[in-house]
């Protein structure tokens, strides 16, 4: 184990970069968890409730598999294509046929990989909110973290905004993820995320980022873990009232290549 004075000044340089982050603007959060023995979580307004948006949909697909685990489940069930309901929004159901087959297990992967709404709106009729906030506080993630809304399209908007997490526990959340082998086809799904503009945007190619991003109005969020064989840690960012989302999402990318060039130098 590195000598105390080393990981002090460690764990004091983290600290500096997560509130640069923050700066001044009371709308962000983050969330690092380094797993290294000489590290620990640590955050800057970690424990401030901020909408979850679609980073919900970690812990929606993580009460499905635990409905397969209890046998009340089947991931192996067949849905037609032609069965989930209509969105205003892009959707990757568009690029089936309507009588194309997907089971339970397929429809889990590829909502947290496209974040599709249509596939969510699914898999809560399985798990029900009720799962999803048992498995929240199975995880240690307490209130005010929640899952209060859902993706239909009545839902989606302001509504949606009910679904809260903290940044420290969006962590613990991924800790069960990352420690769970019953997880393993959500973490695969979740290392194939189709949105990276925030937390891989500047890692090096080789860096595999198991994330999962939110979107609301004045909302960007993104959270997961960062790994290339000998750098590990996680990272949860969320924010709120953000004039430019865009600016938001480049300040998680520049925060992840600090922390993960950091850690790599010691």
């Amino acid at each position: 184990m590195p000598p105390a004075d080393h990981s002090a000044t460690l764990r004091s340089r983290i600290d500096a970069i997560l509130r640069s982050f923050c700066g001044d603007d009371p709308g962000r959060s983050v969330a690092f968890r380094g797993y290294r023995p000489e590290l620990a979580l640590q955050s800057a307004r970690g424990d401030v409730a901020r909408p979850a948006a679609s980073v919900m949909k970690i812990a929606l697909a993580m009460a499905v598999f635990d409905g397969a685990r209890r046998g009340v489940i089947d991931l192996e069930q067949r849905v037609a294509v032609r069965s989930f309901t209509a969105t205003r929004y892009v959707s990757i159901l568009a690029g089936f046929d309507p009588g194309h087959m997907l089971t339970v297990r397929e429809i889990c992967r590829l909502a947290l990989i496209t974040s599709d709404n249509p596939l969510a709106v699914f898999l809560q009729g399985l798990a029900g909110l009720d799962s999803v906030n048992r498995l929240l506080a199975e995880a240690g993630c307490r209130p005010p973290s929640e899952m209060a809304a859902g993706f239909t399209e009545d839902d989606l908007g302001p509504k949606n905004r009910a679904s809260v997490f903290t940044a420290e526990a969006v962590l613990r959340l991924i800790d069960v993820l990352r420690s769970d082998p019953h997880y393993a086809d959500l973490v695969l799904a979740l290392k194939n995320n189709l949105r990276n503009n925030r937390i891989p945007a500047l890692l090096p190619e080789h860096v595999t980022v198991i994330h999962k991003t939110g979107s609301l109005e004045g909302v960007a969020n993104d959270a997961g873990l960062v790994e290339d064989g000998q750098v590990e840690f996680a990272v949860a960012f969320l924010s709120d009232h953000q004039a430019d989302t865009a600016r938001t999402s480049s300040g998680m990318a520049s925060c992840s290549l600090a922390l993960y060039e950091l850690l790599g130098a010691h």
